[in-house]
């Protein structure tokens, strides 16, 4: 091993110079992100693979327990909603914005996709709560863009047109969450297709969040549709789209604003003061819409000082 090769290595593999588009979009990513920041390097003490976590009978009945426990009356099947919902974010977060804001997919196999989970307070609805979050590590250096001019290194680089990288980025979605899906569906008995649904949603609504902040939401709108409703796919269901609402206020004119409408649901309904979310496929959209608008109403009255 020659001296180049050897400090290769001691960077775990990743060729900074020749990674630097990768190393830039996970700096921007972590920044606006920071709950669940990513990263690259080696598997490591208090790390674990997405592929041992989703083998691991322990690592899922701990998880289902640790859903199950804020709510003394949540059955099986709501856990594993609760656990795909929340694992659905903590991937979507990790790789969603490399996608919509730098056109970069980083290798998503379950043993190149490392975790290192923690419990951090949320506060939600005025309450505050415990939530499952984590750091994410690619262990592999390994790229695919639809920018080649951006990338003066291969750094294990793959070129592909953009049609080419929304097809390879669904391909990569259900590769990674098929085997949870599997053990979720056979532990629980929830349908695979509600399982998929909140993966689809997990995915959606990160796709909405980055469009906002790097201030292109048409565009990632239009993706995330072409990513997710290819005929076929798991992830492909009607009711998955976005939609815009607008309150006219006399002091600020028209105020609008995109939401999901959800293909899946969390079951939050089953538990005890539960109650079916607004955005949830449950909802009818004229129940929908008004609980939104009054959402808005009161957001905007807090924020801006709409008038009455």
């Amino acid at each position: 091993m020659d001296r180049k090769d050897k400090e290769r290595a001691g960077r775990g593999g990743i060729d900074k110079a020749a990674c630097h588009p990768f190393l830039a979009a996970m700096a921007v990513q972590s920044a606006n992100w920071p709950d669940i920041p990513t990263g690259t390097g080696r598997l490591e003490a208090g790390w674990i693979t997405a592929a041992a976590l989703f083998a691991s009978d322990d690592a899922i009945e701990e998880y289902l327990r640790y859903e199950g426990s804020f709510h003394a009356d949540m059955d099986r099947k709501t856990c594993a909603a609760a656990m795909m919902a929340d694992y659905g974010y903590i991937f979507s977060t990790a790789v969603v914005p490399l996608f919509a804001g730098f056109g970069l997919i980083p290798d998503l196999s379950p043993r190149q996709f490392a975790l290192r989970f923690y419990v951090t307070p949320l506060e939600h609805d005025g309450q505050v709560h415990e939530a499952r979050r984590a750091h994410v590590r690619f262990l592999s250096p390994a790229f695919s863009t639809d920018r080649g001019n951006d990338t003066n290194t291969p750094c294990e680089t793959a070129i592909l047109d953009s049609g080419a990288l929304c097809d390879l980025f669904r391909r990569s979605i259900e590769d990674h969450f098929r085997p949870l899906v599997g053990q979720l569906h056979a532990r629980t008995g929830l349908a695979r297709s509600a399982l998929w649904r909140l993966v689809a949603d997990a995915v959606a609504g990160t796709f909405l969040d980055a469009g906002r902040r790097f201030g292109r939401i048409e565009a990632a709108k239009a993706t995330a549709m072409t990513v997710l409703k290819q005929p076929g796919s798991p992830l492909d269901n009607r009711q998955l789209h976005y939609f815009d609402l607008t309150l006219a206020d006399e002091g600020h004119g028209a105020i609008s604003h995109t939401f999901r409408a959800r293909g899946g649901c969390c079951r939050h309904y089953t538990v005890d003061d539960g109650a079916v979310c607004p955005t949830c496929v449950l909802n009818t959209p004229e129940r929908r819409d008004a609980e939104l608008r009054q959402a808005m109403r009161h957001h905007v009255r807090k924020t801006m000082g709409m008038s009455s």
